[in-house]
């Protein structure tokens, strides 16, 4: 059984890389998505070119599918769709208009058709998953537990629409909502605006319904970096649904930097 890594970019990807590196294995990515030396034989393909990909996939007898790593949706004009890609897009119908977890698992219904079985991150990493409860030391004060409440009050009604994963609360009020910039921008979007007083709580939670196949929240050691170089507190998961990269070095740092982090 020969195992197809799709590849976005961030530290994902590596570490699916790492774990995987005893089986058989080949690496796709997209021009201007992935990041180009991840793998000395990774194929790259214009996005859209939905049907060079399968030809490909076929050719190296591929059985299993696993996405790992963020894809940017792009604008119309920077799709290269050939004439399977159309065919998906009309397929998609509705879906390439919505959010991106409509969209990403529209992708994965059509590649299980295709007769591909989509495997998920952690069915290959272990301790990717957070865990309920504190996982630092660092531990959240009242006022830090009743911004993650209202977070993530905040963050389902939210995800309704398929709008969002993140949101920085302080002091109970909403600093900012994460929209296509990510994670890392509405941060420091927010260190801008944060108060006096100290606190503030990044909250991240998988969206209702999210597909757990894909594009679930993440954290890893640049998400502590900026938590911490804004001054707020710490960050809040859910709890089976996001993705810790490298969680023993993460927690380490988290404490070594005073933040916390914990699994709603």
């Amino acid at each position: 059984m020969t195992l197809a890594l799709i590849a976005g970019s961030g530290n994902l990807p590596v570490e699916i890389l790492i774990s995987c590196r005893d089986r058989n294995l080949v690496v796709v990515g997209f021009e201007g998505q992935t990041t180009p030396d991840l793998h000395p034989e990774m194929v790259l393909f214009p996005l859209g070119s939905i049907g060079k990909v399968l030809e490909y996939l076929r050719e190296q007898e591929v059985t299993d599918i696993i996405f790992g790593g963020a894809l940017r949706r792009p604008s119309w004009s920077e799709l290269q769709l050939d004439k399977t890609g159309t065919q998906w897009l009309k397929k998609l119908g509705w879906k390439a208009l919505k959010g991106d977890n409509d969209l990403l698992s529209g992708i994965l219904d059509l590649l299980k058709h295709e007769g591909f079985n989509i495997l998920k991150p952690s069915d290959v990493l272990d301790d990717l998953l957070a865990a309920s409860g504190c996982l630092t030391i660092v531990q959240p004060n009242e006022q830090d537990l009743a911004d993650i409440g209202r977070g993530a009050d905040i963050l389902k009604v939210l995800s309704l629409n398929d709008i969002g994963q993140s949101i920085v609360v302080q002091q109970g009020l909403v600093l900012g909502v994460e929209a296509i910039e990510g994670t890392a921008a509405l941060i420091q979007r927010c260190d801008l605006l944060k108060r006096q007083g100290g606190g503030g709580v990044l909250v991240k939670i998988a969206k209702i319904n999210q597909d757990q196949r894909i594009d679930l929240p993440t954290i890893g050691r640049e998400t502590i970096n900026q938590i911490s170089q804004a001054g707020f507190a710490g960050i809040a998961v859910s709890a089976g649904t996001t993705q810790i990269l490298d969680f023993h070095t993460v927690i380490k740092q988290a404490n070594d930097l005073g933040v916390f982090v914990v699994g709603v």
